[in-house]
């Protein structure tokens, strides 16, 4: 266990620890407040109170594991609710069933374990809090008015590598938002004077600003409701407790990032260099990459080596014309889908037609306006960068597909060769992943793959590349990496994978991998590097299971 572990660890540890220690105290606030209820002090302020505090209560109980108490206050939770949407109010029956579960939440209390419950927030937070030096540090203003709540938020979105500052009261926000502006918002909906506190201070907040701060709720309410209310005071999204750090933290990054989109690459080819360039300008300005082709028998080059969005082909060029080059760039494979706008003077409507039907998929006549040529180009680029990614990417997990991650490989092993370093492959294979279809059903079965997906994703380096072979088997690629440095990583995302806990059927399970991992250095080629990091991962199924084992025995 990391250092960063441990304290991770110790950290949530005493924040559940104090939490436990005050829970008594808070049953007893509850049952004080259902005694001030039943003798009449209040009215029905007393009974929002009571529906209030067993209402923090279960949120909290939910966000620390506590399953058993968490489903008691729950319980609690419905029956004050429906006291408080009755017109003549409760009955003996209610009153009845009310102390019960006032018993019953003091018989879990008194078998809390303090531990259980604790492995897997602390291998999630483990895993995101590697490598967070790398990312920059971003503010986020935190608001819960439950201590022990704010203090756990506080303290997992922390290890996610963002600077956290959490308040307790709306006010305090609003100040510290006035005096400071974060650069997102973590926002409770329900605070002890209002059901909907939070979303009516983010009203205030979000009022005549120019750039609305990103603003994420949570809340234990799931209704429609409390959804419109934070979607009307400009919410960026809403979680339901108990929060999933993890995707939490995912969303704060989103939110928080400003990621400039990669220019679109247009490849002009027309034998007119003037007016290539003029049209090459046209698009530059407007952020998009161009390279010009005045030959277009000396395309094929460019073509491979500038992998373009799109290509603005002239219709009338020496050599070949546009339709016959239009024809012979559809009959590769890897191009069969680019877009390929005609731009030309031409004007007779038969030959336009003709034109798009051996290949084009837009004709632009010359003269164009300047932002008519933008417009036109950008729409077919910006689709087919979508069907690009569609193409390369796993649909259910995000990775890249067998086919791509192949061809990385094939490009990591050519930048290693000419840099003279190595490059590890690894395969991973889930382990009796059958019997989890069979037993869970093939959702949860999916549930598995996705959280694997994203593990691998939150452990690896930046420069590692992550793909989905197929079923239930995943690659990974690591360049300039020695076969003992991606043992140690893919031994802790096998370790951390390991404690990873899935719900299904009102039962918890856990899941395993088996690992095979190969150098370069031992292979000469892709072809033999992945048939080594195969038959390792078949030696670390024959092995035991729930292993990783290196090629060639290192």
């Amino acid at each position: 266990m990391s250092t960063q572990t441990v304290a991770v660890a110790a950290k949530l540890k005493k924040i559940r620890e104090a939490y436990i220690k005050q829970l008594p105290g808070q049953l007893e606030k509850i049952r004080s407040s259902y005694s001030a209820f039943v003798v009449g002090e209040g009215g029905n302020a007393s009974l929002e109170e009571l529906h209030r505090l067993i209402h923090t209560m279960k949120g909290a109980c939910a966000s620390f594991r506590l399953s058993m108490l968490s489903a008691a206050t729950t319980a609690a939770e419905n029956l004050a609710k429906v006291a408080m949407q009755s017109e003549t109010g409760p009955d003996r029956f209610w009153h009845q069933k009310m102390q019960e579960f006032f018993d019953r939440m003091e018989h879990e209390i008194s078998c809390i374990d303090p531990t259980q419950g604790m492995e897997l927030q602390i291998q999630e937070l483990a895993i995101a809090a590697e490598g967070v030096s790398e990312r920059e540090r971003k503010l986020v203003y935190l608001c819960e008015d439950d201590s022990y709540q704010r203090l756990t938020l506080a303290t997992q979105i922390g290890c996610f590598g963002f600077e956290v500052l959490a308040f307790g009261e709306v006010d305090q926000l609003l100040n510290a938002v006035q005096s400071a502006p974060p650069d997102a918002i973590v926002m409770d909906m329900v605070f002890p004077d209002k059901q909907s506190g939070g979303s009516d201070i983010v009203q205030v907040i979000q009022a005549d600003r120019e750039n609305p701060i990103p603003t994420v709720f949570v809340s234990s309410q799931g209704n429609l409701t409390s959804r419109l209310a934070a979607v009307r005071a400009g919410s960026s999204a809403y979680f339901v407790k108990p929060v999933n750090v993890t995707e939490l933290c995912a969303t704060l990054s989103q939110l928080t990032s400003i990621v400039t989109p990669e220019a679109y690459r247009i490849l002009i080819v027309d034998d007119d260099p003037q007016l290539a360039e003029y049209h090459a300008l046209i698009l530059q300005e407007a952020g998009m990459t161009t390279l010009t082709v005045n030959d277009p028998l000396q395309v094929m080059s460019p073509l491979f080596e500038f992998k373009p969005d799109l290509i603005l082909m002239d219709m009338y060029m020496p050599g070949c014309n546009g339709m016959e080059l239009a024809k012979a760039i559809r009959q590769i494979g890897a191009y069969f889908s680019v877009p390929i706008v005609y731009l030309s003077s031409e004007t007779d409507t038969d030959k336009q037609f003709q034109a798009m039907h051996v290949g084009g998929d837009e004709f632009l006549t010359k003269p164009i306006k300047p932002q008519h040529l933008v417009s036109s180009v950008a729409i077919r680029a910006e689709r087919m960068k979508i069907i690009h990614s569609q193409m390369v990417r796993d649909s259910m997990t995000g990775l890249f597909n067998h086919t791509t991650t192949k061809e990385h490989l094939d490009t990591a092993i050519a930048h290693a060769q000419r840099k003279g370093e190595d490059v590890c492959f690894a395969m991973i294979d889930v382990d009796k992943f059958k019997l989890v279809n069979d037993t869970y059903g093939h959702p949860i079965g999916d549930r598995v793959l996705v959280a694997l997906a994203r593990l691998i994703r939150q452990t690896v380096r930046k420069a590692d590349v992550v793909g989905r072979f197929g079923g239930e088997e995943f690659a990974v690629i690591l360049p300039s990496c020695s076969i003992q440095e991606a043992v140690s990583l893919l031994n802790s995302l096998r370790e951390s994978f390991a404690v990873l806990s899935f719900q299904a059927k009102e039962e918890n399970f856990n899941c395993t991998f088996s690992c095979g991992v190969a150098p370069l250095s031992l292979y000469g080629d892709a072809t033999a590097l992945n048939a080594g990091a195969d038959e390792a991962m078949y030696a670390a199924k024959h092995g035991g299971r729930n292993l990783v084992v290196a090629a060639g025995g290192r």
